[in-house]
């Protein structure tokens, strides 16, 4: 009764799912007629979706279902989630009848539902999988009865031989595409009459290419494809005999003796020639081509059979068709997980098989042993993790007492139980034949264990030779004549490829090979060694990097953006090791490892990852401190180094606290570094506007460095193109763009068009131009260095971003703002997770979106931006830095414009009164402040402010560019509130005349300074202007000159026909 009523509630829901399926499959289809950009989910749903309802048609139509209780759970698993994924539809599908807002709003909640429908997709897939072995296990089932069935019900069958191991991987799951490609390949139409078709299973160990060839046979079995498989191991000469053996035995029935391998051979293949029905014939473990040499002469000349070869070694695909097994795609990792631990396919469990599967690669076999693994302690997923990282050597060796991965070794009579391990080590043992030979090899194989899996380039050997004094014996197989030979190189690497040891690939077409490790057997490498034996390859990697990155001659490497990547994952990888195999504290690095530290330090800050640097570079320092003392030469290098973090960190104050305590030992320093001191100084001050303390410190550095460099070395270019930003700061715009100019022609003869330096300098460059107001000069200089540090350094470097600043900086000033804002706001979303706001590099970008907004008349986000920039700048720099005035200035702007006048006065007098005292004058104000203190005029404070900014402006801007204008504005606005009519219109004029020369005597901001200046003439103050009309009058963003007949209507009589007869206001005139 109960097992009616459970076949019931299958047929019930089977049905139901069936119905709300089709319905789902026909509302896709009926949206992908209508609509040409449909989402490839929906795609891969209509696809997918058909086959689980076939498979779900063909299951409960069998009389003796197989584990029903199971197969009804996966129904109602896919019902719901076919009714989820409807909901989700509703919500995303425009339907005829929606209104425009309706429709505007499914569109953009599509993107929120998007991953959602793709996590409904991917459990349908795993119950896609589900459905298709139970269908797999009815037709083995099938397969069985017909197998057990009487002698008279098989009378014909004959010409029938299945001889193959029995003991196929139990219910195998995935690599459907790969069975595919064998079946094609195999019943291919043979375009040889002479020879079968062959397919060669090529793949390293571990990636299950036995167990798929014994599901291949199985099938095949079942589906009669081939009346007779036969199953041969050829690992060895001894096992090919073997089975040969048994084979005749087999079809003799044991009634005939054969003297040799020759005579059983002969007998096998004599017997199946003369069958009519197509043959398999299965070589397995096909790993030493040359111990089993010509394997086809073990294959009978008949046309009707085919052959199927399973091999780790690269050779064997010149026998037919070769189909690499790679690794499981990941839905297919996840469910063979799932599997065998027995875990339901809930979302909680395939997110978490689905972090196993991809710390084991998707490598089948070591996936069966992670399930035996958290079989048999009963963990969940998220423990496993754990235990992997801890000790993952134990867990890769792992195998238990039932294990379906076993095989005999070389000539042993017995198999064992496999291993990842067990079967990568059988690999390394015939890396090559000659002692010697083998040992320089695996000394090579398993120092590439010791860097990241992927890309390892030859450069890098080549640089540890070259750096080496003497080289390392091992690498004596890469030379000729002692010089390094790139076609030595490349032998070692296509022999261990052969062996599926690693990949290798060429990055271009003349580019040398590019070596891959899968991560297990990176792993499998580390933990078949000793821990000292661990400890001396982590070190020996390490200097193989610091010799590659180690700049030479012309300074910096000009690698590709790619190149970089690979050259961090590869320091990352390093220190992984370092901090698991070579404990800082228990083992004090030695002389070489303590350069390998520094040097990774140094790339880490020198391509932005400036935490890493510091954590580094400080963890030296301790050491140093620790076994030299804190005022040892080594102690102040290491010091130095950490300063060249900070500088980039924004902590100049620690820069200079490190670098004072140097300065009076400094002669006892070398030369190099005496003169990097003086040059991080040099910086520091810079950095704080304090350009003359800056200039003084390039000068020492740049006479220290004049006494043993010669004229164009890359370190004097730095320092040059150093005192052309001091030069640019001190408004020395001419200086700087020749010395910028002619440091640039020094690069270009160095390194060429293209290098990191150039692009520095072009950036320098283009900011010259921008203070002389040359903003196109500018803007095209920025783009040239954009594209060139995107190439080299990515979109996300500090330079690249710094770069993109610059061009909204740029877009800015030309009015373009929507470009500025969408920039500035883009970048630094960017820095935010990177360096946090309150770097100097983001506080430089925020202040200029909130000159921005404050430009379009946006003054509560002005204030409110200009107020967080304050405080930031305040934390880092002393309140009467320039850059600390320019920010105040623009923030008494906002609050002034936004009517907040009182609060700019308060805030005004409030940073004076924080200001230094100026030793020289014994108070904080000049001659000409103190006058106007006595004045008594209101609002003097956010005067003086506003005075210093135009003054320290006027230094090193443009008279027409933008920050002059704005500030001379807002001054006007001061002079006018005091009353100060006269003064107010001087400020105006410069406004007027500014505008005029830079945009023409049409331009909407000019008529709006000529009507402001009409103002303060005919009454003695601004007109107080309207947020509505400071959008369209003071802040149009279209630079275009306006036609005659597009000038807006005067607003003031004095623009009217009477304005030409108004001598005082002649300068206005057009």
């Amino acid at each position: 009764m109960a097992e009616a009523l459970i076949g019931l509630g299958v047929a019930a829901n089977v049905l139901h799912f069936i119905t709300a399926g089709y319905q789902l499959l026909d509302r896709i289809t009926e949206f992908q007629s209508k609509t040409k950009d449909v989402p490839s989910f929906f795609k891969e749903i209509l696809t997918q979706l058909p086959l689980i309802i076939e498979t779900c048609k063909k299951l409960s139509e069998d009389d003796h279902p197989l584990d029903t209780t199971t197969f009804l759970e996966v129904v109602r698993g896919c019902l719901e989630h076919v009714q989820h994924l409807d909901t989700l539809l509703s919500k995303m599908i425009p339907e005829d009848q929606d209104s425009r807002a309706v429709r505007t709003w499914k569109a953009m909640g599509s993107l929120r539902l998007e991953k959602k429908i793709l996590q409904c997709r991917n459990i349908l897939e795993i119950y896609k999988t589900a459905l298709i072995l139970h269908l797999s296990r009815r037709g083995s089932a099938t397969a069985q009865s017909r197998d057990n069935a009487p002698a008279h019900a098989l009378s014909s069958l004959r010409d029938t031989c299945y001889r193959y191991p029995s003991s196929q991987v139990s219910q195998f799951i995935g690599q459907e595409d790969l069975l595919d490609k064998v079946d094609k390949t195999l019943l291919a139409p043979s375009t040889d009459s002479r020879r079968p078709n062959v397919a060669v299973l090529l793949g390293m160990g571990g990636q299950g290419k036995t167990a798929l060839a014994l599901e291949y046979c199985r099938r095949a079995h079942s589906n009669a494809h081939f009346k007779s498989i036969l199953w041969i191991d050829a690992a060895a000469p001894a096992t090919v005999a073997q089975s040969f053996e048994n084979l005749a035995d087999y079809l003799a029935k044991r009634q005939r003796q054969f003297k040799d391998l020759e005579a059983c051979l002969e007998f096998v293949k004599g017997t199946i020639e003369t069958w009519a029905a197509p043959w398999l014939v299965v070589f397995d473990n096909f790993d030493q081509p040359s111990k089993v040499p010509n394997i086809m002469r073990f294959v009978p000349n008949a046309y009707n059979g085919a052959v199927l070869v399973t091999s780790r070694h690269a050779d064997s695909g010149a026998l037919g068709t070769v189909i690499e097994m790679g690794s499981m795609r990941e839905d297919e990792s996840i469910n063979l997980l799932l599997h065998r631990t027995h875990g339901p396919p809930t979302f909680h469990n395939v997110e978490g098989a689905r972090l196993v599967v991809q710390s084991l690669g998707c490598l089948p076999l070591a996936i069966d042993q992670a399930g035996a693994y958290i079989r048999s302690r009963k963990i969940p997923f998220s423990v496993f993790l754990d235990h992997f990282e801890k000790r993952r050597g134990k867990i890769l060796q792992h195998t238990p007492d039932l294990w379906d991965y076993r095989r005999k070794l070389n000539d042993q009579q017995n198999e064992i139980s496999v291993s990842v391990f067990t079967t990568w080590e059988l690999s390394f043992q015939r890396i090559a034949d000659d002692e010697e030979q083998r040992t320089s090899m695996g000394h090579f194989m398993t120092l590439l264990g010791f860097f990241h899996n992927l890309d390892i380039q030859e450069d890098m050997f080549k640089a540890y030779y070259c750096h080496s004094s003497p080289a390392p014996s091992w690498m004596e197989m890469f030379t000729t004549n002692t010089e390094w030979d790139s076609y030595s190189y490349q032998d070692a690497v296509v022999s261990l490829s052969q062996l599926s040891l690693l990949q290798h690939t060429r990055g271009g077409e003349h580019s040398a090979a590019l070596i891959s490790l899968h991560p297990l057997i990176r792993d499998w490498t580390q933990y078949r060694l000793p821990p000292a034996d661990r400890r001396a390859y982590t070190m020996e990697a390490m200097s193989v990097m610091r010799a590659y990155i180690t700049p030479n001659e012309a300074g910096t490497k000009n690698w590709t953006l790619q190149t970089t990547r690979e050259v961090l994952a590869n320091i990352d990888t390093c220190m992984e090791n370092y901090t698991r195999f070579c404990s800082f504290q228990a083992h004090a690095p030695c002389e070489e490892i303590r350069d390998c530290l520094i040097e990774f330090g140094l790339f880490y800050t020198k391509y932005g990852r400036y935490q890493n640097g510091e954590d580094l570079l400080e963890r030296v320092l301790a050491n140093d401190i620790m076994c030299f003392g804190s005022e040892h030469v080594k102690t102040y290098e290491t010091n130095l180094h950490i300063t060249d973090v900070y500088l980039r960190l924004g902590r100049y104050h620690d820069v200079e606290e490190l670098l004072q305590a140097i300065l009076p030992r400094v002669e006892e320093l070398s030369t190099t570094i005496r003169g990097r001191v003086f040059y991080n100084l040099g910086k520091a001050s810079y950095k704080q506007g304090e350009y003359q303390k800056a200039l003084d410190h390039y000068k020492s550095a740049l006479q220290n460095q004049e006494t043993f460099l010669v004229q164009g070395h890359p370190e004097l270019l730095n320092t040059y193109q150093a005192m052309a930003n001091v030069y640019r700061g001190k408004g020395r715009n001419d200086d700087a763009i020749a010395l910028y100019t002619k440091t640039l022609d020094s690069y270009r003869e160095l390194h060429g068009e293209s290098h990191l330096d150039i692009f520095s300098t072009m950036d320098y460059l283009g900011n010259c131009y921008r203070n002389l107001a040359k903003f196109d000069k500018a803007d095209h200089l920025y783009r040239t260095a954009l594209n060139g540090n995107e190439k080299h350094l990515g979109s996300d470097h500090p330079k690249t971003l710094a770069n993109k600043v610059n061009i909204a900086i740029t877009d800015m000033y030309r009015y373009q703002y929507k470009e500025a804002e969408e920039l500035f706001t883009a970048v630094l979303a960017i820095w935010e997770t990177r360096l946090g706001l309150n770097h100097p590099e983001p506080l430089r970008a925020s202040m200029y979106l909130a000159s921005l907004y404050l430009s379009q008349g946006h003054y509560e986000q002005a204030c409110t931006s200009l107020s967080q920039v304050l405080e930031g700048r305040l934390k880092r720099l002393e309140v009467d830095s320039n850059y600390t005035l320019y920010t105040i200035e623009r923030l008494l702007s906002a609050l002034w414009l936004h009517g907040r006048i009182g609060e700019a006065d308060v805030l005004a007098t409030r940073m004076l009164q924080l200001q230094r005292k100026d030793p020289g004058l014994g108070n904080p104000y000049s001659d000409e402040e103190v006058a106007m203190l006595k004045q008594d005029f209101p609002y003097t404070a956010v005067e003086i402010i506003f005075s210093r900014s135009l003054k320290l402006r006027r230094v090193n801007l443009a008279w027409t560019h933008n920050d002059i204008v704005d500030v001379s504005r807002s001054l006007a606005l001061v002079y006018s509130a005091q009353n100060r009519p006269q003064e107010a219109e001087n400020m105006l004029r410069r406004v007027f005349e500014a505008y005029q020369s830079r945009c023409g005597p049409r331009h909407t901001l000019t008529l709006k300074a000529k009507q402001e200046l009409c103002d303060i003439r005919a009454r003695g103050t601004i007109a107080t202007i309207s947020e509505t009309n400071v959008q369209s009058a003071v802040v149009d963003p279209v630079p275009a000159l306006l036609g005659e007949d597009q000038a807006p209507a005067p607003q003031c009589s004095l623009l009217g026909e009477s304005l030409e007869h108004n001598k005082n206001l002649d300068f206005v005139c057009d």
